[in-house]
């Protein structure tokens, strides 16, 4: 059900004049846009609803964005692939253009400690919980204006 803060000024119905059955009938029926008023609260139900009609643009909207921008996150992994295989195949380190610096990234290995085992164990052999942790190369974009696109 909507209600509303503004009591029928008749005293017949207990919520919002938009929902009210006597609407159609009513001699002094509330002019007000219920999505826009300010004064009406929804119970879970009707405002799931609600926001589903009037925002059903907007989620559709999102959804043409989401799926572009997956598609363009994909494109850009598969061009930078490309990218860093060309640079790896030619011995290129860096390259630049007036609109971005292409940067190699040579693949390493992380080393770091297994947090898990140094619980278990006392802070002295800490060392000895240490692994490698391979990590992949990328190549890192990066436009004039300082804006990054790093790793990926």
């Amino acid at each position: 059900m909507i209600h509303c803060s503004n009591p029928c000024p008749d005293g017949k119905f207990n919520g919002c004049c938009y929902s009210c059955p006597e609407r159609e009938t009513c001699s002094d029926p509330c002019p007000e846009d219920v999505n826009a008023c300010g004064q009406a609260t929804f119970d879970e139900e009707t405002g799931l609803a609600t926001f589903q009609k009037s925002q059903l643009a907007t989620l559709e909207k999102i959804t043409a964005l989401v799926n572009q921008k997956k598609a363009l996150e994909d494109q850009e992994k598969t061009l930078k692939a490309a990218l860093f295989a060309a640079m790896e195949k030619f011995g290129i380190k860096k390259f630049e253009t007036d609109v971005l610096t292409l940067t190699y990234v040579a693949p390493t290995v992380s080393h770091g400690i297994d947090t898990a085992k140094v619980k278990k164990k006392f802070p002295d052999v800490a060392a000895a919980c240490a692994k490698d942790t391979p990590k992949a190369g990328y190549v890192k974009i990066t436009l004039k204006d300082g804006v990054t696109n790093g790793e990926g």
